[in-house]
Parts: C-alpha cells; sequence; structure tokens
C-alpha cells in the first residue's frame, strides 16, 4: 500500500489521555491545589528570581504544627520511585515531605512510607487524610531496590544502615550479588510488591 502526504493529513488527531497520566495530574493536583499549600505559599518561594534566566534554589519547610494540613501519604515499593516522588513534590510545593521513621508529630502534612513493606512502618496513625500509591514495574522496581540494599551493605539495623547513607544512590550492586539475592528473594518481593496494590 502506497502512503502519501495527503493520506496523512486526512487523519484526524486524536489524543487520548491514558489512565496513568489521569491518575498523575490528579494527584499532582490534590497537592498542589490542597488547602495548607496556599497557607504555606505565602511564606515560602520555590527560588528566588536573580534576573537574566538564573535564580536561587531555597531549602523546603515543614509546615508549622498548627496549620492543621490536610495530610497526604505517599506510600510506595522500596525502589519504586519514591525518591523522584518526595523530590518533586518538595520542589513544586516548597513543603518538606517527611519520613515515616522520623515522624514528629501529628497531621504534618507529606509523608512518605515503604509500608506495609517491611522497610516501612506505621507511625502516624490516622492523622492523615489521603493516599497517593507510587507503582513502578517489578521489573525495574524489584533490582532497584537490591540496589538500595547492596549500598547499605544489607544492614539489618540503624546502625549498621547509618554507616552507609552516603553511598546511597551513588553506584549498582555487582551482578553476581543480585543474582545470588534474586534467587533467594524474588518470590518474596514480587508478593510484596503485589501486597503495596493490594493492601
Amino acid at each position: 500500500m502506497l502512503f502519501t502526504l495527503k493520506s496523512f493529513k486526512a487523519k484526524p488527531v486524536v489524543h487520548e489521555l491514558s489512565w496513568a497520566k489521569m491518575i498523575r495530574y490528579v494527584a499532582l493536583m490534590g497537592i498542589m491545589f490542597s488547602p495548607f499549600l496556599f497557607i504555606y505559599m505565602d511564606h515560602h518561594r520555590l527560588s528566588i528570581d536573580l534576573g537574566g534566566g538564573d535564580c536561587k534554589w531555597t531549602e523546603s519547610f515543614p509546615l508549622p504544627l498548627d496549620s492543621e494540613p490536610f495530610g497526604t501519604l505517599v506510600a510506595s515499593y522500596p525502589g519504586g520511585g519514591m525518591r523522584v516522588t518526595w523530590q518533586q513534590i518538595e520542589g513544586l510545593t516548597g513543603i518538606t515531605v517527611g519520613d515515616d521513621y522520623q515522624f514528629s508529630g501529628p497531621r504534618v502534612g507529606i509523608i512518605k512510607t515503604q509500608y506495609p513493606h517491611y522497610e516501612g512502618i506505621w507511625s502516624y496513625g490516622a492523622t492523615l487524610n489521603q493516599t497517593i500509591l507510587v507503582v513502578r514495574n517489578p521489573r525495574w522496581a524489584i533490582p532497584s531496590f537490591h540496589n538500595i540494599l547492596s549500598e547499605i551493605n544489607y544492614g539489618q539495623d540503624v546502625g549498621e544502615v547509618s554507616q552507609h547513607l552516603n553511598d546511597l544512590f551513588t553506584k549498582r550492586a555487582p551482578v553476581g550479588d543480585w543474582i545470588k539475592w534474586r534467587d533467594l528473594k524474588f518470590e518474596t518481593e514480587i508478593d510484596l510488591w503485589a501486597w503495596h496494590i493490594d493492601y
């Protein structure tokens, strides 16, 4: 069959919004337009315009405890994209994303967790009002989780892990280590990955 430029022009262009894109947009809008953001935006600007296309980057700040924010829990399987998600949330909102291990009080705004995976804990009780579930293909999430474990030297407690925190997200695990861990843990980890969605 011969295709001509005319035959391509005759077909209407349809832009479809996938479910994945719709979920991302809705989640982003839930964060960007939640009530606590408007309270906070007067106190913090995301960057300082220096003119000529230059800007000064500024740190994010935690919400004041008396602001009574609409709490958001961001949950993900370890290695499932949580780091890039919370960095983008902080960059877009200027609000510090808390961690389930360092939870410092009720309703602080946005908390990240890997719960119900054993790397996460339930430390926020019933103080959060909505959840964003970050889902990454297990083909990529499980090896990424293994890379994190390798970087912390497979530490099992805070003392062991804290010695290797500066090594996080700096290198990939040796292939031989990945193969041994995969063969030992794959069934458990794929079940835990699926449990995030079921939970």
